[in-house]
């Protein structure tokens, strides 16, 4: 704002012989390309040829679906009835 002077976060990073960790190699990271270079003309290309690989067929979704809906189920009707306890009321008033 108006009035403050400006301050910048310096970075910090200890020495890798100081962090502690031994028994890892030390790998500088690659640097990364320029934001609109080299993946701007490849990457539209690339992602239209090949489908991507996390997608699920309706099947596998339904399949997912039905090993789901026990665990998530007992998991739901658990945290209701820990809601009930803790509200003083043990049992449902609808049963």
């Amino acid at each position: 704002g108006a009035g403050r002077p400006e301050t910048r976060a310096q970075a910090v990073q200890r020495a890798a012989a100081n962090a502690g960790i031994t028994g890892v190699p030390v790998q500088a990271a690659p640097a990364k390309p320029a934001a609109g270079t080299a993946g701007a003309a490849t990457g539209p290309a690339d992602a239209s040829d090949a489908p991507p690989a996390n997608r699920l067929s309706g099947t596998e979704i339904e399949e997912l679906a039905r090993r789901l809906l026990d665990p998530v189920s007992r998991l739901i009707r658990a945290d209701l009835r820990r809601g009930r306890e803790r509200s003083g009321r043990l049992h449902d008033g609808r049963r």
